[in-house]
């Protein structure tokens, strides 16, 4: 053992991850004054005019303070532009950097298991297994957060005192979720390793899925805080910043992962340490940059939630339930799909995959959405908000359309890509039409999300979904009791598209009431008709 070569190697890879980590900074603010007005100018932020970029000193310069104008003054958060001439603009200078962020996960997922991967296939399984109780555990208690701070910060960008403490409550019930999931993946990390293994199951898997489930657990928080701050900013329309640090935090994953699985030979751990060290830099860079444009205040006092962070929990809480009925959903058809055939469950895992990528399309949409109606709203304007809605609207068919025309179109590649076995491919065939079939109304559905949540109309949101969910699986389980065994797979997507359907007609009925939050923006009348 060298230790000289050793401490040589972790010094370099220690330096880069500081250089990556500190980078953003230095993209957001620029160094020359062009790149900073054309960034901002994507992002739908106002000019400011005395604004003049600074080099950098990352040696000496606090992370808070690297934002500053000639005469110390902060830069305004908010300010998208409303203008119906640069409206078009505002949308994608929002849901295009938002769909790239949400797109950044999974494919560092996939650089996890190709490295987990060349351990054997025990870490590579009780890594994946680990993830699969952490991204629900996050899916349905932190994903929700990011949807509510959106909405309140949005609803703020006018008053400075009121996106100060919209901020700082998101932070503080970020962080105090954070550290329930902490410990409750720290006490109970054997008992969840059990139960997604199975007690007849492979048994010497229990303790590398406890060991990766706690040493995940310590970045808890982190994440919690990184994603609320991600809300945070899409609410003032910059979702640039926060996709330069998932890139980052992917850059510095990877890198950790050389470090801890090939240099250290920490096994599953080492991955989980790699992840949880990433996830724990990028939250701290996050949280600073947001300082300065939020008046962020951090504190690790949990002690007294005030009015406004008890509400943002409130509705946060109400939004899991609406994540709990999907995840459900669709866990029971795949049940469903396992017990006619091991081919048929193959080509819907396929079809499914393809039509939850689509997702992330629609979740960007949607984001657009719910960030330019709030602050709409916010300020009085009604017309903007209107023709945001109709403009998005239009937007997500017209992309609902072409993905469905590109599923059906490639149906052949698509089989071959993902499958080798005849049987699959075909059956990848037989269910590609339902996928195109779904994806308009799938786009829709997803946008209208959006738009139900910057009015904050959670509690209706939810509901929906509940009722969707419950038409959907009484569906399939009828389906599967009186049809014959082989055709129980199209139930499914019957079950499906009937949920996606039943959501649309649902929202869109609370579009039109004129006793319902969205009376006075008169969203489905032409202009004349509303000024007369």
């Amino acid at each position: 053992f060298n230790f000289s070569a050793m401490a040589v190697r972790l010094g370099l890879w220690l330096w880069l991850p500081w250089t990556i980590v500190s980078w953003p900074a230095s993209v957001n603010v620029g160094l020359k004054r062009t790149t900073f007005l054309r960034i901002n100018k994507f992002n739908g932020l106002r000019e400011s005019p005395n604004l003049r970029p600074r080099a950098l000193n990352m040696t000496n310069m606090p992370l808070a303070k690297r934002f500053r104008s000639k005469d110390k003054a902060k830069v305004e958060p908010g300010g998208i532009s409303l203008d119906p001439e640069n409206l078009d603009t505002t949308l994608l200078g929002i849901a295009v950097p938002a769909f790239f962020a949400l797109a950044s996960d999974p494919v560092a997922s996939l650089v996890d298991t190709a490295l987990v991967g060349k351990l054997g296939a025990d870490p590579l399984a009780a890594t994946g297994l680990a993830t699969a109780i952490l991204n629900l555990a996050s899916k349905i208690f932190t994903t929700p957060l990011v949807a509510v701070t959106t909405t309140q910060v949005a609803s703020s960008t006018n008053d400075k005192e009121k996106l100060s403490e919209a901020s700082n409550s998101a932070l503080q019930v970020a962080l105090t979720a954070g550290i329930i999931q902490t410990l409750l993946l720290l006490v109970f990390a054997p008992i969840f390793a059990q139960g997604i293994v199975g007690s007849e199951g492979e048994q010497r898997l229990w303790d590398p899925v406890a060991d990766v489930l706690r040493v995940r657990a310590l970045a808890c928080p982190a994440i919690a805080v990184a994603l609320a701050t991600q809300g945070m900013f899409r609410g003032i329309g910059d979702t640039r910043t926060p996709l330069v640090l998932s890139i980052a935090a992917n850059v510095l994953n990877l890198i950790f992962d050389l470090i801890f699985l090939f240099e250290l030979h920490l096994g599953a751990p080492g991955a989980a340490l790699a992840t949880s060290t990433a996830e724990l830099l990028t939250s701290i860079v996050l949280v600073a940059l947001a300082v300065p444009k939020l008046q962020l205040r951090p504190s690790l006092r949990l002690d007294a939630l005030g009015d406004a962070a008890k509400q943002m929990a409130g509705d946060t809480i109400i939004l899991s339930f609406r994540s709990a009925i999907v995840w459900i959903t669709f866990t029971v058809a795949a049940a469903v799909t396992a017990r006619i055939d091991a081919d048929s469950s193959a080509a819907y895992q396929i079809c499914q995959q393809l039509w939850l990528s689509t997702a992330l399309v629609n979740d960007a949409l949607a984001i657009a959405a719910q960030t330019v109606i709030a602050q709409a709203i916010s300020s009085g304007n009604n017309p903007a908000a209107k023709d945001t809605f109709q403009k998005l609207t239009i937007w997500a068919v017209v992309i609902g359309f072409a993905l469905g025309a590109g599923f059906l179109i490639s149906s052949d590649t698509i089989s071959s890509l993902f499958s080798t076995d005849e049987y699959v491919q075909e059956e990848v065939k037989n269910m590609l039409p339902f996928v195109a079939a779904s994806m308009p109304i799938a786009s829709v559905a997803f946008t209208w999300d959006g738009v139900l949540y910057a009015v904050k109309d959670f509690t209706f949101a939810t509901k929906t979904m509940f009722l969707a969910s419950g038409l959907a699986l009484t569906s399939i389980a009828v389906g599967s009791i009186t049809v014959p065994e082989s055709d129980d797979i199209y139930f499914i997507w019957y079950g499906l598209i009937g949920l996606m359907l039943t959501r649309v007609a649902v929202i869109t009925a609370r579009l039109r009431d004129e006793n319902g939050p969205f009376a006075s923006m008169k969203l489905f009348k032409s202009s004349a008709t509303s000024n007369n």
